[in-house]
């Protein structure tokens, strides 16, 4: 089916119907049709289809049809949307933003996990916890949010962009979440702040991968927030030499990782803490994505 005339009208099946053909035609997936015709409608997905034999407005076609041609031209459906669902929760993203993924969500339930043995160690209130590279700041405001009241929450990064979308996320959902700008540690370590807790997803794609990946990631998110040197180890060997000035023991070490870097990221860690009980873990497509180490003196 192709694109409607000026002035010509159109039923929802058919408008999704387009879409999803325009769409997998050019290698993408059909699913961001629907998506995009909810966001221009403002619809839920069960109204969505109970309007199958509707018309739509030609206002609502053409937003609709000209977002569908951009994301084919590689733009991401959450750029276009302005939002993306993270752990229950809508945040917005932005170009200063990575986008979040399904895979930061078994992240945040790890930690979640070694927090509760954590919490009855705590002997100082809330277990202090930071998370490093934070970008919309979908892991601070989630754990904020899962640990109100057990837990206080800072969150850093490099991009004064990114924190200004992560602390409108923050307070849109009500978490309390403080903010740092800085490079890594580095504003807690000149502060002389300690924590229990180091969380984070930071940019781990080798540079080499860079020319076999789609335009709507390396031409729309930040770079800074996915490539780390020829090896994707670059920022794990920086923060790791850093983390033993911030963390207090008993203590928690939490990274996102790529596929394959586990053995890499886990030898980091226990080069610099030789005694600590450290894991890869993989996610729900059996990949390496986590790396947890527990650190108890």
């Amino acid at each position: 089916m192709e694109k409607n005339n000026p002035g010509e009208k159109m039923k929802v099946y058919e408008a999704l119907k387009w879409a999803s053909s325009f769409l997998e035609e050019h290698g993408y997936e059909a699913a961001i049709g629907e998506i995009l015709l909810r966001h221009h409608t403002g619809w839920s997905r069960t109204r969505l289809f109970s309007e199958n034999q509707s018309e739509l407005s030609r206002g609502v076609l053409e937003l609709f049809q000209a977002d569908v041609e951009k994301s084919v031209g590689g733009v991401p459906v959450q750029h276009l949307t302005g939002e993306e669902s993270f752990y229950g929760r809508t945040f917005q993203v932005t170009s200063d933003t990575l986008i979040p993924r399904p895979e930061t969500e078994e992240l945040v339930e790890a930690v979640l996990e070694k927090l509760s043995s954590l919490e009855k160690m705590e002997e100082d209130g809330p277990v202090r916890i930071v998370d490093v590279g934070t970008g919309s700041g979908i892991i601070a405001a989630t754990l904020a949010l899962e640990l109100e009241g057990q837990a206080a929450v800072t969150a850093v990064d490099i991009s004064a962009g990114a924190l200004k979308v992560a602390e409108a996320n923050s307070r849109r959902l009500g978490a309390k979440v403080r903010f740092l700008e800085g490079d890594l540690l580095r504003p807690l370590i000149e502060a002389g702040e300690k924590v229990r807790a180091v969380v984070s997803n930071p940019p781990y794609i080798p540079e080499g991968d860079r020319h076999s990946m789609k335009e709507n990631v390396v031409g729309h998110e930040p770079e800074l927030a996915l490539f780390a040197g020829e090896d994707g180890l670059s920022v794990y060997r920086k923060l790791v030499k850093q983390i033993p000035e911030v963390l207090d023991a008993p203590g928690l070490i939490a990274f996102e990782i790529g596929h394959g870097q586990g053995k890499a990221v886990k030898s980091l860690i226990l080069e610099t803490f030789p005694d600590a009980e450290a894991e890869v873990r993989l996610d729900i497509n059996g990949k390496e994505r986590i790396v947890l180490a527990l650190i108890m003196s």
